[in-house]
């Protein structure tokens, strides 16, 4: 098998496959890659907590991955969840191809098993909860605002992952 072959294998957009590519337990990283910012969030090893890492100004693919592996060594992280934009309809966005890309890309590098998960509305509900309930700036919102995307987007697939009642 090819090194292109073996590395799509470990991405995927299949919550059970996921599972079934993963360890019973370890933190997992979640990356919410945008133009401008990599939103950063991760849950604690037993998967179920998770929370606002911190935002990665972007730079060169080469500078955000070596970035990214330092957190992964530092957080013990044995996989990795990215945000994958998608219509309302639940059909790839028009970002998603790209999205998918750049998940490769990174992951030739890192080599873990990634789930590409439905981001919708991730923003957009995280914004709504910074404005109308704690009331902060536009400024401050801007801050926190992909960290706390990645923090949702996370939050969705662990609990995907505890509601699979799969029998190992």
């Amino acid at each position: 098998m090819t090194n292109s072959k073996q590395l799509r294998k470990l991405i995927t957009i299949d919550i059970i496959e996921f599972f079934h590519m993963i360890p019973d337990s370890g933190s997992i990283l979640c990356l919410d890659l945008g133009d401008k910012r990599i939103g950063l969030a991760i849950c604690n090893e037993t998967r179920s907590i998770s929370t606002s890492l911190k935002t990665l100004e972007r730079s060169k693919l080469l500078n955000d991955i070596s970035l990214i592996k330092n957190i992964i060594s530092e957080n013990s992280i044995t996989s990795i969840v990215v945000g994958r934009p998608v219509n309302l309809d639940g059909k790839p966005g028009k970002k998603s191809q790209s999205i998918r890309r750049l998940s490769e890309e990174i992951n030739k590098s890192l080599n873990l098993p990634l789930l590409l998960w439905d981001e919708r509305f991730s923003t957009q509900a995280v914004e709504k909860v910074l404005i109308n309930e704690l009331n902060l700036s536009r400024k401050k919102r801007q801050k926190i605002i992909d960290s706390s995307a990645a923090c949702w987007i996370l939050d969705g697939a662990i609990k995907a992952l505890k509601n699979l009642n799969i029998d190992i």
